[in-house]
């Protein structure tokens, strides 16, 4: 039985691959259908439109600003208000004996700071010494010659040579107390001490100097003491050439810091420089800031905003693209349309643009994808 049916397997085995294999063949020999093609945007002249009237999700919009919607950020450093702030030199060379007030003090107009040994301090002394001696001689011939010319023993020209003495005499006294009254140094006595007292009331902000220390008044150098009253600060701006019409002096303008980034610390503008630097081809603008509370600091680095003038719309910067000598933009039209449109612009600032010409403000522009659409276009032209 099994002998029998061996051959019929073995048939029914050869018929079943001989017909999968005439299925395989006429599959590979029959033609795919051809899929449909994919819809590509269309364009006309400047205009360019997405298939179903759609924006494509790749492309980011923003809104051109009118001027006061996004003030312009510039950069600036605080620093002490120098009409507020004395530094104190030695007026003489000599050793610093003693130090009387620290860096954070308070003091007042006339205050002690330091006491000062000094050798020149002590000619000074001497001299004031010397002439008054010279002045009280020429005093005293002064009278005896006039007691001689009355007398007839002595001729007039005399009494005339005594009188110019004690006027040299008199003048050269003066000078020299004058000299030492003007640093406040004692003329009773040629003690050689020197006080440095502080020219104005305010905070010791800086002081370099040690007990015992030499100085020299003939060499440039840094303060022994510097004095500042903090209640008002200068604010140091830098300016690019081309935002310069943005400032103008008694302007009002708020500053930012880091340390205070909820709050705006209002300034005035004091005056614009008077030249450009010819490497960072800024300007430096001086403004002043209240600080009665004392929470500005000295080089404490600020952002100044400052309303954009002259009424021009803004623009993100990266919505701008160059087209060989010109620039340009995709408006967004709606339903998938965005028109490539002419600008021009100026700067305002490392984030926008001031447009001069070619935007409104309150139209939308393209700032993610912008060179895109260009290749498109230029593509098609």
């Amino acid at each position: 039985m099994n002998m029998l049916l061996r051959p019929l397997m073995l048939r029914a085995a050869t018929i079943s691959l001989t017909m999968a294999s005439l299925a395989m063949l006429l599959l590979g020999c029959s033609k795919p259908e051809p899929s449909a093609p994919e819809a590509r945007p269309t364009i006309a002249g400047e205009l360019i439109t997405f298939p179903g009237n759609q924006d494509p999700t790749t492309l980011r919009i923003a809104t051109v600003a009118s001027p006061g919607d996004h003030p312009v950020t510039l950069p600036g450093r605080l620093a002490w208000d120098e009409d507020h702030t004395s530094r104190v030199y030695a007026p003489y060379a000599g050793r610093v004996e003693r130090l009387l007030v620290g860096v954070g003090e308070r003091v007042r107009q006339g205050q002690a700071l330091a006491m000062l040994s000094s050798a020149d301090i002590g000619q000074a002394q001497a001299d004031l010494h010397k002439a008054e001696a010279d002045q009280l001689l020429a005093r005293a011939t002064l009278s005896r010659v006039r007691d001689l010319v009355e007398g007839g023993v002595i001729a007039r020209k005399d009494l005339d040579q005594a009188e110019a003495d004690l006027t040299r005499s008199g003048a050269e006294a003066a000078r020299a107390r004058a000299r030492l009254a003007q640093y406040g140094v004692a003329a009773g006595a040629v003690n050689q001490t020197l006080t440095l007292s502080a020219p104005l009331a305010g905070l010791v902000v800086e002081r370099n100097s040690n007990p015992g220390a030499e100085v020299r008044s003939d060499v440039a150098g840094a303060a022994l003491f510097t004095i500042s009253d903090p209640a008002t600060l200068w604010a140091t701006i830098d300016v690019d050439e081309t935002q310069l019409a943005l400032l103008r002096p008694g302007q009002s303008i708020a500053l930012v810091t880091a340390a205070w980034p909820d709050q705006r610390f209002e300034a005035k503008v004091l005056n614009i420089g008077a030249a450009v630097d010819p490497a960072s081809r800024t300007v430096k603008v001086r403004a002043r800031v209240a600080n009665s509370d004392g929470r500005l600091k000295a080089e404490m680095y600020v952002s100044a905003q400052v309303a954009a003038s002259g009424g021009l719309p803004l623009v993100p910067v990266d919505a701008v693209f160059l087209r060989g000598e010109r620039l340009g933009v995709f408006v967004a039209k709606g339903s998938g349309r965005f028109e490539r449109r002419e600008v021009k612009v100026r700067a305002a600032g490392p984030q926008s643009w001031q447009v001069v010409s070619g935007l409104s403000a309150g139209e939308q522009v393209v700032v993610g994808g912008a060179l895109y659409l260009n290749q498109l276009l230029d593509a098609v032209k």
